[in-house]
């Protein structure tokens, strides 16, 4: 704008003309974008480490992701107010450094703003402040209505201003209290779902607990199928006659399955100021609540596989949950990231080169903040660098990631896409190999679906049998010592080479070769020798695929006839399901371990053990209708099993005895009608105190399936 123009004017026009300029200029200045971008690394360090252009630079972060929200926010009357809270220092780069936000990003200002009018002068206390900004980040999506943002805030200022939550909450951070304020269905906002500030309220004043008692919390609701009424929980009637109740106290009165139980557990601790969430396995939904400052405990849970309900970050598995977790709270290595990444957009076209430095800075700032990692490399993509950039890159995401297998993969997955299309043929597979050995001695915080980053890898190759195959076999040789990710390897390679009856032969001969087998492809022994230690990996890991994987692979191995005995009513539950021998032993067999939860039957054997033992996990969940236990040994090895034990378990950990033999026999049936109602896992014990083997050909399950 011209400003020479206004000396044309009338006085009355020029003095329009000057609050309009001086307005525009407040708005330039205070948004960013008159502010002198760094010109070097040493500026960029400036930058950060001075809190005032620390402050600045989450401002000019704020008008790059909500420029139309600043530019209507000066025009309303209480605009230049609330501008001014917002972009202080206690308010901007908190809010934009406590975990991933939307874009645009108006709904979580809306939101913010309501409460600010609300209760201004509230927001001087630090409590508080923490928790607007952790309901306005909350409420920043499409399921979160920005206009009930302000009820939900209340009640936790309400609540925690009359003592009414756990005292912890009073320590938590506004990125800890997201996982506290973000109760509702699925991590959505559900109060049509009866999971709302009433819920909230009634779960507060009723459900007081020790902070690490809140994981057994969806205990006090009943698992029922059917209500009083017969209705079952599968149809739209089952909470019909209950709905002048609130969500919270219809579950505990009416009971519910684990979708219900888990949400009432999970609220319970939130509305008692303790972050939790809910989360989604196979079949199933669970639940975790953080019970110290870097712990979270899963609740209700029956699989590794989680979806969380509840992420800060974009990812949300497990691994993720963790993660974060630790990021966040290494609080001004973080805010220094951050920092840097706001430096890094606003410089990415003015000054990529620089935009590249400020991405490095923030990652030796944070070396796990993983989002940054994948901006990061997103940028360096849309520059399409040199070859060796790449490989600087993927060999410092390595090195950083590396206690975090699946949230590596994540980053090194997309720096390979990039990285390979440039390497000659002959160095593809040896660069793919360096994240396996990295994390071949690495467990990381919990299985995940390792498989996935062999199948990517594998599509970044040519699609020649026998280069694939000299992948899969480079790769197994390096996990071969891996207690979690050998199986899994095994079992995957199983999948994708057995598909036709040449590539079948070429694998084993890579299984044989891998581990150093003397026999030939094809050869029973060489596939025996193979199959056994990846068996046993898939035990101790509890890796259920990869034992069904395996146990398929080598069922040549199997009795070839059905056990010949009378079932008990229902689906045999046992079948598809896992066995955990309390040891091995030279006599045993691991390639006949999958057989003992099917008709055919099988067999293991332990070492000499005091209360030698066997636990089997069951294909399915289910009300059992019997069990068949089949003994192994005639003559002087009968008894070794004497006296027997069986106990039953949902989750493996509280156990129920329903049968003890003292007699020897060649198998034992136990009839559970109406007694086992919820069982996934059996344990077969000898209970006496003397030290010998184990072994048993068979432990059978029959009832129905629960899920």
């Amino acid at each position: 704008m011209d400003i020479s123009v206004c000396f044309f004017r009338t006085v009355e026009e020029n003095t329009c003309m000057l609050l309009r300029i001086i307005t525009c200029l407040f708005l330039f200045v205070t948004s960013g974008r008159m502010l002198a971008l760094p010109t070097d690394e040493a500026s960029l360090e400036a930058e950060v480490t001075n809190p005032q252009k620390h402050l600045q630079a989450a401002i000019t972060e704020l008008q790059r992701i909500a420029p139309q929200f600043l530019a209507n926010a000066e025009k309303e009357r209480d605009g230049p107010a609330f501008l001014a809270f917002l972009k202080s220092e206690n308010v901007a780069p908190i809010l934009l450094s406590s975990g991933s936000i939307a874009t645009p990003f108006d709904q979580t200002l809306t939101a913010l703003r309501n409460i600010w009018r609300a209760d201004a002068k509230g927001l001087d206390d630090p409590h508080e402040l923490s928790t607007a900004i952790a309901v306005a980040l909350t409420f920043s999506d499409a399921s979160w209505p920005a206009d009930n943002a302000l009820a939900r805030y209340a009640y936790y200022r309400d609540s925690r201003i009359k003592g009414l939550l756990h005292p912890m909450f009073d320590k938590l951070n506004a990125w800890e209290k997201r996982y506290v304020v973000r109760g509702g269905g699925n991590g959505s906002y559900n109060n049509s779902g009866g999971w709302d500030d009433n819920a909230l309220t009634w779960l507060r004043d009723n459900v007081k607990l020790p902070m690490k008692d809140y994981t057994d919390a969806c205990w006090q609701a009943p698992y029922r199928l059917n209500n009083v009424y017969g209705d079952s929980i599968h149809g739209s009637n089952y909470y019909l006659p209950f709905t002048h109740v609130n969500g919270a106290k219809r579950v505990r009165d009416v009971g519910g399955v684990c979708g219900s139980l888990s949400h009432y557990g999970a609220m319970a601790a939130m509305a008692n100021g303790i972050p939790a969430l809910t989360m989604g396995e196979p079949g199933h939904c669970a639940y975790a609540v953080r019970t110290a400052s870097d712990e979270w405990t899963p609740a209700y849970t029956l699989s590794w596989e989680r979806g969380l309900h509840c992420s800060l970050w974009p990812q949300r598995t497990w691994t993720s949950l963790v993660l974060q977790n630790k990021v966040l709270a290494e609080r001004y290595a973080h805010e220094k990231s951050c920092s840097f990444v706001w430096l890094a957009r606003a410089l990415q076209t003015s000054n990529p080169a620089l935009a590249e430095s400020a991405y490095r800075l923030a990652l030796e700032a944070q070396p796990l903040n993983q989002p940054a990692w994948l901006e990061a490399v997103a940028f360096r993509q849309s520059l399409k660098p040199d070859l060796a950039s790449w490989q600087a890159m993927h060999k410092a995401a390595i090195t950083a990631l590396t206690d975090y297998p699946e949230a590596a993969w994540e980053v090194l997955g997309q720096i390979e896409k990039s990285a390979i299309p440039l390497l000659p043929e002959d160095q593809k597979i040896n660069f793919l190999l360096d994240y396996h050995r990295a994390v071949a001695k690495k467990d990381g915080p919990v299985m995940w679906h390792f498989e996935k980053s062999l199948g990517d890898q594998l599509a970044l190759l040519p699609a020649d049998s026998t280069i694939q195959l000299a992948y899969f076999e480079a790769v197994l040789t390096e996990l071969s010592a891996s207690k979690s990710w050998f199986a899994p390897t095994i079992a995957w390679g199983q999948n994708q080479f057995t598909k036709t009856p040449t590539s079948s032969d070429a694998y084993y001969a890579a299984l044989g070769r891998a581990f150093s087998s003397p026999s030939a492809a094809g050869n029973p022994d060489g596939l025996r020798s193979a199959l056994r230690p990846a068996i046993l990996a898939a035990e101790k890991s509890n890796n259920v695929s990869a034992f069904q994987t395996l146990g398929k692979a080598g069922i040549s191995f199997q009795p070839k006839e059905p056990l010949k005995l009378e079932a008990f009513p229902g689906d045999l539950l046992s079948s598809g399901g896992i066995i955990n021998p309390s040891s091995t032993s030279g006599w045993d067999s691991p390639e006949t371990h999958w057989g003992m939860l099917e008709a055919t039957g099988g067999s293991f054997h332990t070492e000499k053990q005091v209360h030698a033992s066997c636990i089997a996990r069951l294909g399915k969940l289910g009300n059992l209708s019997g069990i068949i236990i089949v003994n192994s040994g005639g003559g002087q090895n009968g008894p070794r099993q004497i006296p027997l034990q069986v106990s039953i378990s949902e989750d493996g950990k509280t156990w129920t005895k329903v049968f003890e033999a003292t007699e020897n026999a060649e198998m034992w049936r136990i009839p559970l009608q109406g007694k086992a109602p919820r069982v996934q896992f059996i344990k077969c014990e000898r209970s006496d105190e003397r030290s010998e083997f184990f072994h048993l050909k068979a432990i059978l399950a029959y009832g129905k399936r629960l899920q």
